[in-house]
């Protein structure tokens, strides 16, 4: 942990490479996103696969319902020379603001459980 800490044992190159991978700075803000042709082209992926997989299912809000809002989140995905490798954009839920038994009864984990 010392050496990762210090950086000592790394070579220049090294040193270059990892600043380079936290220099560029992934958008929060959905403005500076669409505004972005390589960020959008990551959208529309997102979106296309949300489609394909049958993810989500468009509903009319019941009365008394609530909406649950959503969120881009990206991230510049790098290979191992330090290089862009891919722009990724997800659209996740903000289900914090759910109430299991009130806007939901059904769950579903990502993982499987023992």
């Amino acid at each position: 942990m010392r050496d990762y800490e210090t950086g000592e044992g790394l070579s220049e190159d090294d040193t270059e490479t990892q600043l380079a991978m936290f220099a560029a700075a992934d958008p929060i803000r959905f403005k500076d996103t669409v505004q972005n042709e390589k960020w959008r082209t990551a959208m529309d992926v997102e979106m296309e696969a949300i489609k394909q997989n049958g993810t989500w299912e468009l509903m009319e809000l019941p009365v008394g319902g609530k909406k649950v809002g959503v969120k881009w989140v990206n991230k510049t995905k790098f290979n191992k020379h330090g290089a862009v490798d891919k722009y990724k954009a997800r659209l996740v839920m903000k289900g914090y603001s759910q109430q299991y038994g009130v806007d939901y009864t059904e769950l579903f984990a990502l993982v499987a459980r023992t």
